[in-house]
């Protein structure tokens, strides 16, 4: 039956960004499994470098999704403790442990390896170390955004010290060493860390979602947005081939093509896909995408790799069409298995 959703509890533009920026991970994942294996010069390469640089938004969304959830409740130092850091550590230590034990079994890593392995986590498991670092500033962060003059002011520090200095240092080494030098001298020297790292998406999150944006603004931004695309898919190939060897120099979310375009996205969500009138089965499915969508996160690896063990990978047709079709399948297999995960008691309140 289709009725209309006139009050949902939940806001939809962020199910909707979820769902988007999920996918988008599964395909930056694929689009790197050959990334530095073929010929900069190459169509594959470019196909990978277009597939991993026009998907480096969805961590910095999902931050941003984190912010304006976080930063808009009162909620104790406790609270954030016991309940969203005991969490996502349980979340951790069980599937750090799963594919530490993948290594030792399936690929019969030194115990040192696997080790170190479960400690620092999978690859993709640094978001959870990121995330709850981000937790743990909360109770300090609360206070600024709710002032939104220290709040304007937190980001514009952000901004100068995670963005631009480090990007004029970075460009600048181009034409003189000696002058870049200086300029991260003058960074190192500055001490200021507290708004640095993932911060400003976190702070961002918050203040976009609250923020109204003209027609004009939003025009702007969208113009924006599709330059810091159009710098993150060819200057990378500019550079890998002038260099001879792959860069990954604007694939950091410290860059600044990459806030350009993360920011005009989730503006572009919050205005225009908020679906206030969605049917209810359109509702329901997004809702329960949404909410498989960590466990996606935390087993797409696994897909990945088994398919790698069976022959699979990036390499089985032209990459231009490899990389979407397996990213569709690996997207749709992890979340049948979230979906699994999600039914089994225990597990689907401690482990995803």
């Amino acid at each position: 039956m289709s009725s209309e959703h006139p009050a949902p509890r939940r806001v939809i533009y962020f199910d909707v960004l979820r769902v988007a920026a999920i996918f988008a991970v599964v395909a930056v994942h694929l689009s790197a499994m050959h990334w530095a294996d073929v010929d900069v010069n190459s169509r594959a390469w470019f196909a990978f470098n277009l597939y991993c640089t026009a998907g480096k938004w969805s961590v910095p969304i999902f931050v941003m999704i984190s912010g304006a959830l976080f930063l808009g409740r009162d909620v104790s130092i406790s609270t954030i403790l016991k309940k969203n850091v005991a969490r996502i550590a349980t979340v951790f230590l069980f599937w750090s442990g799963c594919y530490a034990l993948v290594y030792l079994v399936f690929r019969h890593a030194p115990l040192s390896v696997v080790l170190s392995q479960f400690i620092t986590g999978h690859y993709h498991l640094w978001f959870l170390y990121m995330i709850v670092g981000l937790y743990l500033l909360i109770p300090l962060l609360r206070p600024t955004v709710q002032n939104e003059m220290l709040m304007r002011y937190f980001l514009l520090l952000a901004f100068i010290f995670t963005f631009l200095l480090p990007q004029l240092a970075l460009f600048t080494s181009f034409v003189s060493y000696q002058a870049s030098t200086v300029i991260r001298t003058v960074i190192m020297y500055s001490y200021c860390f507290f708004p640095l790292g993932l911060t400003i998406y976190f702070v961002g999150g918050y203040y976009l979602s609250k923020r109204t944006f003209s027609r004009r603004e939003e025009i702007i931004l969208y113009c924006v947005g599709v330059a810091g695309l159009l710098v993150s898919v060819f200057a990378p190939v500019t550079l890998s081939r002038a260099q001879g060897a792959p860069s990954d120099i604007f694939y950091t979310y410290n860059s600044l093509n990459v806030l350009c375009t993360s920011v005009p996205i989730f503006v572009f969500a919050k205005q225009h896909l908020n679906f206030l009138h969605m049917g209810e089965r359109a509702y329901t499915l997004l809702r329960k995408l949404s909410k498989y969508s960590f466990g996606v996160y935390l087993v797409h690896p696994m897909v990945i790799e088994l398919l790698q063990h069976f022959g699979i990978d990036t390499f089985f047709c032209n990459a231009f069409f490899s990389v979407p079709l397996l990213a569709v399948f690996v997207f749709a297999v992890s979340t049948a298995i979230s979906a699994l995960l999600s039914r089994v008691p225990i597990v689907n309140k401690y482990f995803v």
